[in-house]
This record gives C-alpha cells, structure tokens and sequence, in this order.
C-alpha cells in the first residue's frame, strides 16, 4: 500500500506540471466569443520526491497519505514546478489533488491512480520498486490560465519508493478571448 502511495503521487506530480506547463505556453486562446477550444494536446515529464510529512524527521514511503514535489517539463510548454497531495482509498489507489506553477500562472486538478504492477506491496520499513496509471483532471488555473479544463492520461514509476518518474498526457482548454 506504501508503494502505492508514492507512485501515485509521482505520477499526479508529473501530470499537475505537464498540465500547467502546457497552459503556460498557450495562454491566448482564439478568439471566438468566448467558446473553448476543441484542447491542445500536452506530453509532459517529471521528477517529484516523496516529501517529509511535518513533524516528522525521516521519510515514511508506505504511508496512505503524503505529498510529492517537484520539476516538470511539457512539450511544447516549457518547465515548472508541481505539488500533490494524495491520499489511498480502500482499493488501493491514490487520489488526490495537484497544482502547478509557471511564469504567468497556475493550473491544479485531480487525480486518480491505479497500482499496474503485480509485485507486493512496500511496508512503512522498506523502499521498493512501484509503478501507476491513472487519468488527471484539469479543473481550473489562475492567471494566464484561469478557467483552464482538460485530462488526460499518466504513469508514475519509481525504484525506491521515494523518486518518481512521470509522465502525462492529454488535452487542455482555455476559454476563448471575447471579441
């Protein structure tokens, strides 16, 4: 259950950049009296870290709740920062919610991730290897990207439990300039 936590963070990390580095680098939409447009498409990576719960003096993989933090980059939208917050529900997934930053503004979601490997799960004592999929949602933004949507898919993997490589994929929405 441990691995499982921390991948899906990873994995909703890699997303929550790859979103908001894709709004980022689109941040004019057409203008078409104020429809959305049909979604741009977004390919992102990253690399988040399990981080240290407050109070607490050491790294914990297994826990059922926690956050990730890291570096992102989307193709074609450039690089910035993402976090997650994540919590293990009674199947096992993670789900929770994702933010992330950039130069003119924020994109955050949700998202819900799947274990898709068949190896045991980690204890809160041990670091091992965990893998997820899942899908994202994009709810909203600020700045550049107030009123963002769009989804997509992700993978999360990791070697020990506590760095996760990510990557998404998906399509995102800003609405239309008002003519």
């Amino acid at each position: 259950m441990k691995r499982i936590c921390l991948l899906g963070a990873a994995i909703a990390g890699i997303l929550i950049i790859g979103v908001a580095s894709a709004l980022a680098a689109a941040p004019h939409a057409a203008k078409s009296g104020g429809k959305k447009s049909s979604g741009t498409k977004l390919s992102c990576k990253g690399n988040l870290i399990l981080q240290v719960a407050p109070g607490a003096t050491d790294v914990t993989p297994a826990s059922e709740t926690g956050s990730d933090a890291g570096p992102v980059s989307c193709k074609p939208f450039g690089k910035g920062f993402a976090t997650l917050s994540y919590t293990t529900d009674a199947a096992g997934d993670l789900t929770g919610k994702w933010q992330e930053w950039f130069g003119t503004g924020s994109v955050y979601g949700t998202f819900d991730l799947t274990p898709s490997d068949n190896a045991p799960p980690t204890t809160s004592t041990s670091f091992s290897v965990q893998s997820f999929s899942g899908t994202f949602v994009i709810k909203s933004g600020t700045g550049a990207y107030a009123k963002a949507t769009g989804k997509g898919t992700m993978s999360a993997n990791s070697s020990d439990s506590v760095h996760f490589t990510l990557k998404a994929s998906g399509k995102y929405s800003l609405p239309a300039a008002k003519s």
